[in-house]
């Protein structure tokens, strides 16, 4: 009956993914299961017999021997692998006749561990990336295209510091829209934003809205004088747009008040500390303007600490398709009409045209598409006439900016098929009310479609 027992026990032992190793009162191995073979790669004719000592030198079995206590929990590396052990003393009739430890490979784990971790720190760091640069931001369309996500990112960083900000781009790129993005993303969003167009005020009133008057400084000048938009943006931020048209004698006042921080109203005689952020933007290229003596240079580079230049929309046909529905989007909302959409053939003249106004221009093309539209539908004949173009130029002017708009054009980032049908699946769920619709006009079947969707994850 014992001997059965004891063959059960050993048969119970053996059949442990644990490794199970047992010695006696002197450090002797008297017994090791299969899976201390499977973990040490030693066999039982290797263990047995021998001092434990010779077999796993960093073994803490001795130490239980030697303090009669058990050690839970301990990590040892056996040979190539590490292993947690829980060793105990072993008593029979009060006396300790030896110790028995109980162990489990954690080398995989570990493994295991460090590629989760890794993972881990890898969707950590694409979701930061894919958080830095979000599609729509304080209404500003970011986009997928190089030089609009380094210019964000730039904007982005412009933000967490006060240096002044020049702002470049053709007229209606967003320069003011950019402009109140890095003051709301500042330590000074809680304060004004003061924006002033130097090009719409007179040279001879500039200096009086901007650093204000005194009463008396001039005909018609107001009873107790009034501040400046200096004064009125203290602890904010002062928005010079246009600044290239600014009147050169004013120029020099400007740097004066930007070096010093100080500002004297006009006909007065004491000056005011102010604490303003200055971002200035321009359509045109100031630093031309310096070479033909037309805009200061110390001032230029003053102002040009931080530099941002924002694309004309003719060079980001691939953001093309978020700007319609974006604009299409708000326009409905403001007008109360229901969600519009694009036929594909409207998609397509509009995707061609150059767009010289750039994003103001583009809002205002979609706004009377939209007022023009019989329903929900923005068809070709809604468009303007200037956007469909007539001909066979009008023809070679859209295949040129399909082109553009699918990457065609340049042959260093030449897209694969994967990415021009993922460009068109994107485009198709705009454009059309339904997915059916969508595979009727590609030719495809709607589980042709669906497994496509699902491939690219637009579900």
């Amino acid at each position: 009956m014992d001997r059965a027992i004891l063959r059960f026990a050993v048969q119970v032992l053996d059949s442990l993914h644990d490794g199970v190793v047992a010695v006696d009162r002197e450090g002797y191995v008297i017994y090791a299961n299969e899976a201390n073979t499977r973990i040490t790669g030693l066999t039982r004719d290797q263990v047995v017999g021998r001092h434990v000592s010779d077999v796993v030198p960093t073994s803490h079995i001795l130490d239980v021997l030697a303090t009669r206590k058990p050690l839970v929990g301990v990590r040892t590396r056996v040979f190539d692998h590490v292993v947690v052990s829980n060793i105990v003393p072993v008593y029979d009739r009060g006396r300790m006749v030896g110790a028995v430890s109980v162990f489990r490979d954690i080398t995989e784990v570990l493994a295991l561990s460090r590629q989760l971790d890794e993972a881990l720190s890898t969707i950590d760091l694409l979701r930061e990336n894919l958080t830095a640069v979000p599609v729509v931001e304080d209404g500003l369309i970011i986009g997928q295209s190089p030089a609009a996500q380094r210019m964000y990112l730039t904007a982005r960083k412009a933000a967490t510091v006060d240096s002044p900000v020049l702002i470049e781009g053709e007229s209606g790129t967003g320069k003011e829209v950019i402009a109140r993005l890095i003051h709301n993303r500042s330590a000074r969003k809680d304060q004004p934003f003061i924006a002033v167009n130097c090009a719409a005020i007179p040279a001879t009133l500039l200096e009086s809205e901007l650093f204000g008057y005194e009463e008396g400084a001039f005909t018609g000048s107001r009873k107790g004088g009034r501040p400046g938009l200096f004064q009125l943006a203290d602890g904010g931020t002062l928005f010079l747009d246009e600044i290239g048209d600014m009147d050169l004698g004013l120029q020099a006042k400007l740097l004066r008040a930007l070096q010093s921080g100080e500002i004297r109203r006009v006909g007065g005689t004491t000056v005011q500390k102010v604490n303003v952020r200055i971002i200035s933007a321009t359509n045109q290229n100031l630093a031309q303007l310096v070479r033909e003596k037309r805009f200061r240079e110390d001032l230029y580079y003053r102002l040009r600490v931080i530099h941002l230049v924002l694309p004309p929309l003719r060079e980001r046909r691939a953001d093309l398709p978020l700007f319609l529905d974006h604009a299409v989007r708000r326009v409905c909302e403001r007008l109360g009409r229901p969600p519009a959409r694009f036929t594909p053939a409207a998609l397509r003249a509009l995707m061609a045209y150059p767009f010289p106004g750039n994003i103001r221009e583009l809002e205002n093309v979609v706004e009377q598409a939209v007022v023009l539209a019989e329903g929900d539908v923005i068809d070709v004949g809604d468009l303007p006439p200037d956007v469909v173009g007539a001909g066979p130029q009008a023809a070679a002017r859209g295949e040129r900016g399909l082109d553009e708009w699918l990457g065609l054009t340049d042959p260093r980032q030449f897209p694969t098929l994967e990415e021009v049908e993922r460009r068109v699946l994107e485009a198709g769920l705009r454009a059309f009310d339904s997915k059916a619709a969508l595979a009727r006009h590609l030719g495809l079947s709607r589980a042709t479609l669906y497994r496509k969707l699902a491939r690219y994850g637009l579900g």
